[in-house]
């Protein structure tokens, strides 16, 4: 039985959702405290933005072009927009956890379209497992009885994955190392989504130290 949703830590907030073991005891414990924020934006904004994304051909996941662009770096309202939407939402997030949220020029974030045809899926994966590792986040933009899965360490090998629909307009904000991924597209339509990572000033400080060069981080922009 799949009852993870009634293990999440109840806040005041009902778009956070936050698991988190007991105080450890012995140094041989475990010790989580993972939350993920759910939140839905206007409809006709996500309408824009898939407009955006039809026109220019992007989605393909298939051979890495997701990592050659930022979909962030177009100067258009409905990204604009989204932009602010992302930086309050954050700001939210941390809010809602108690933790001091970074200034926004300490932020940066790429982004990238993602779709999928029928019976595709995405697989088990995660976007970030260093010392460095910030915030990542989705965003469907069609209607397509999909559900991104993501994976509670402890929690989810008894109670199962937590299941967020994937709704028009509905924006999800995770750590970047949670592992996730969404069921195979069996609507009869193509399933489009956006997804992002936002990286903190630690970040770049720690690439720039080691002389590390990812075209992914390269491409990133101020949020």
């Amino acid at each position: 039985m799949n009852d993870i949703d009634s293990l999440v830590i109840k806040q005041g907030n009902d778009n956070l959702h936050r698991w988190k073991t007991w105080e450890p005891n012995t140094p041989f414990a475990p010790s989580i405290d993972l939350s993920i924020y759910v939140d839905d934006i206007s409809l006709g904004f996500t309408k824009t933005l898939l407009d955006y994304i039809l026109s220019n051909n992007l989605g393909d996941h298939l051979n890495d072009v997701w990592k050659t662009y930022n979909i962030f770096d177009t100067n258009i309202e409905s990204l604009r927009s989204l932009r602010e939407i992302i930086w309050c939402m954050y700001q939210e997030y941390c809010k809602s956890i108690d933790v001091e949220s970074y200034p926004r020029d300490e932020i940066w974030i790429r982004g990238w379209a993602l779709r999928l045809d029928e019976g595709e899926e995405v697989p088990v994966h995660s976007h970030s497992l260093h010392e460095n590792t910030f915030v990542s986040g989705n965003m469907a933009l069609t209607q397509n009885y999909t559900t991104t899965d993501y994976w509670i360490p402890l929690f989810s090998l008894y109670h199962g994955s937590f299941k967020c629909k994937n709704e028009p307009g509905r924006l999800a904000l995770f750590p970047s190392w949670v592992q996730h991924s969404v069921q195979p597209n069996q609507s009869g339509v193509v399933r489009y989504s956006l997804a992002f990572d936002m990286f903190s000033k630690t970040t770049f400080d720690y690439l720039e130290k080691n002389n590390f060069e990812d075209p992914i981080i390269s491409l990133s922009v101020p949020l």
